[in-house]
């Protein structure tokens, strides 16, 4: 692939690099910028947004922050929304049954800015009101399920 930054193709490697450099760049204790893809994190974080993130360093989460962690053999971008048996609950802002469970040591990191590709302000999603408005979202989603097959 050229050099050249006006050369329009893209570079595709894949996400286990990906994620080897993230946490590379994060363990030199410097932040990191990536791009969400996928719907998980709707209505608050759309796919094609950025998030800035901190090398998660064993701090106590507080409940509604965004975490970056490895869950089995994949990386997933969720909400923290609890605590069962010494594992972390993650759950998509999206999604309406699954939840994720890992261990501090699949934390990666933890998002504090968001960045909408609509060229809005940059929010800061690690505020109280930012992590409630996620964790209030998070406990309607029976009503959301239904909802949902109401309108099939």
């Amino acid at each position: 692939m050229s050099e050249n930054t006006n050369d329009s193709k893209t570079r595709v490697i894949s996400n286990e690099d990906y994620f080897a450099e993230v946490q590379r760049i994060l363990n030199e204790g410097k932040e990191v910028r990536i791009r969400i893809k996928g719907n998980s994190m709707l209505p608050f974080i759309k796919d094609g947004d950025t998030v800035l993130l901190r090398a998660y360093q064993g701090e106590p989460l507080v409940l509604g922050c965004n975490i970056l962690a490895k869950d089995n053999d994949k990386f997933v971008f969720h909400r923290y929304v609890g605590k069962k048996k010494n594992q972390y609950v993650l759950a998509g802002d999206g999604n309406l049954v699954l939840r994720e469970y890992v261990r501090a040591t699949d934390i990666m990191a933890i998002a504090y800015m968001h960045y909408p590709q609509t060229g809005r302000e940059a929010v800061d999603i690690n505020r109280n009101w930012a992590r409630l408005r996620g964790l209030g979202w998070y406990h309607l989603r029976l009503i959301r399920r239904i909802v949902a097959k109401l309108k099939r």
